[in-house]
């Protein structure tokens, strides 16, 4: 039963982060449809991220009071309304207002998904069912370039939202059926004012702000990098795309065991430093084929961080404090990572290049390094 609830986790993220990453391989097609700069594509991003950041920071509290079920079916819910009106989108106001409803709608689940496993596993389990949950991520990297390309090969690129809605009403009322629904014992919740006097919750909020901009942020302009930039057709650029990020996947799958074994603060250096090289590698190498396997690098380095990242703060709380310590970090980091990074990133490509602030980015990256040093051992 813990295995059939891990594989129902690990399908409602790959849906989830779908439709967090989704709009990436079609914003060469979304710029053309609304004639708009690529500063102004990347405040669709932010847009979208806003609307995450606040659900995120709010969703430990909301599963204080309605559970981490409940608030999971809300999530899911919502983002098969936020598809259906996306589809109806005609103008760049309304597809941004959208994009802010889907993000409050998606960024509910990973701060209640996360104590939801941690809660049907036992600690020394916890890297591996992380780590197994976190693949969903880098199996939703792998394939949605893939089937995008597919999808637009055959019909109207707003079709994909039909068939995003769908999805996410299945996979909700799945999740309905069968799922548990633990709660956080009375008397024993987190309070935020302790959490944010934590010096560890500004380290792992760095952190992870530092490897989101990596993972997400990095991932949403490449395929404008590759198509605006390198003038690669955009059914190529979505094929390298996606298979960069097999190396996130399978690594994924084999980093559960690695982090159950050895020194977890060794492991976020090495792979927060592999991450920020490789960044800077994308800005300076223009050979196709050593630029693809940069990018098969980054994508591997940068998401890996996150399973590892999640099992730290996993160590660092308690149950009852899992999810608002979870929510309140990532709403920072979304903000800083995927929020802001792709309007800056592309407001300097609309100034200088692509090539300019992806090595910037990666400098960033690196410099964050210094403070795992700072964490207590975990």
């Amino acid at each position: 039963m813990k295995y059939f609830l891990l594989l129902l986790f690990w399908t409602l993220w790959y849906v989830n982060f779908t439709a967090k990453s989704i709009t990436s391989p079609l914003m060469p097609l979304i710029e053309d449809e609304f004639a708009i700069t690529h500063a102004m594509a990347g405040v669709l991003f932010f847009c979208f991220w806003i609307g995450n950041t606040i659900s995120v920071f709010y969703a430990g509290f909301m599963s204080l009071k309605i559970g981490y079920k409940r608030s999971i079916l809300v999530s899911f819910y919502g983002m098969t309304i936020a598809f259906i009106m996306l589809r109806f989108s005609t103008s760049y106001i309304s597809f941004a207002s959208i994009a802010f409803l889907l993000g409050l709608a998606s960024g509910i689940y990973l701060p209640c998904g996360i104590p939801l496993i941690t809660a049907v596993f036992s600690r020394d389990s916890w890297g591996k069912a992380i780590s197994v949950h976190e693949t969903a991520a880098g199996f939703s990297m792998l394939t949605v370039p893939f089937i995008i390309t597919l999808i637009i090969s055959v019909m109207n690129w707003k079709d994909v939202f039909w068939i995003m809605s769908g999805v996410c009403l299945f996979t909700g009322v799945l999740f309905h059926i069968v799922s548990p629904d633990p709660r956080p014992e009375k008397g024993k919740k987190g309070g935020m004012m302790e959490i944010v006097k934590r010096r560890e919750f500004w380290i792992m909020t760095a952190l992870w702000s530092s490897c989101a901009i990596a993972s997400m942020g990095i991932y949403n302009i490449i395929p404008l990098f590759l198509v605006k930039e390198r003038g690669i057709p955009i059914e190529t650029a979505n094929t390298i795309f996606g298979i960069s990020r097999i190396g996130g996947f399978i690594s994924m799958i084999s980093v559960g065991f690695i982090i159950d074994r050895f020194n977890l603060k060794k492991l976020l250096f090495v792979l927060l430093l592999a991450a920020g090289i490789t960044t800077m590698a994308i800005a300076v190498i223009s050979a196709p084929w050593l630029l693809s396997t940069v990018l098969f690098l980054q994508a591997t380095f940068s998401v890996v961080f996150f399973p590892a990242g999640l099992v730290a703060i996993s160590r660092l709380t308690t149950l009852s404090e899992r999810s608002v310590f979870t929510g309140i970090l990532m709403s920072m980091s979304g903000i800083i990572g995927p929020g802001l990074s792709p309007i800056v990133l592309g407001a300097i490509a609309d100034r200088w290049s692509f090539q300019a602030g992806i090595l910037g980015s990666g400098v960033i990256i690196v410099a964050a390094c210094l403070l795992v040093g700072k964490l207590k051992e975990i």
